[in-house]
């Protein structure tokens, strides 16, 4: 009888439950100062159909579009001391930024702004204290 390799994989969060829980550590961490946003990108992929007959996620990027909600932004954005600062949320290092992203990111930068792409909570938390968005930290002795 053959045998079947055994494969270790760790779980990989959704986006939306990876965003969240970056979202709930940012609202500890960062000065009361900072000025900041999530997107919500989670109506998008909703495929449920709606009471016209259209998925519902294709009605909510309509009405988006409509009010001038540009596709390829960030995540999150900050705003501090006269400077922006903005994360992107991937997955997974295999998940690349699609062109609007790229394009997003690319003018958030010709404006001066701070740009990271972070795939992970520690990385979004490293991003926040290396721009010297977050309070003080206490380290227990």
């Amino acid at each position: 009888m053959g045998r079947t390799a055994f494969i270790l994989e760790a779980p990989e969060p959704r986006e939306h439950e990876l965003q969240i829980d970056c979202t709930h550590m940012l609202e500890r961490i960062l000065l009361p100062d900072v000025q900041w946003t999530a997107i919500d990108h989670a109506h998008s992929l909703d495929r449920r159909i709606g009471r016209n007959g259209r998925p519902i996620g294709l009605i909510e990027v309509q009405k988006r579009k409509a009010r001038g909600i540009k596709s390829g932004i960030c995540d999150y954005l900050f705003w501090f001391d006269g400077r922006a600062f903005a994360i992107e949320l991937k997955r997974n290092a295999d998940e690349q930024l699609s062109d609007t992203q790229k394009d997003f990111c690319r003018g958030l930068l010709r404006a001066g702004a701070l740009v990271k792409v972070c795939w992970t909570k520690i990385q979004v938390f490293d991003t926040v204290v290396e721009w010297r968005l977050t309070r003080p930290m206490r380290i227990a002795a």
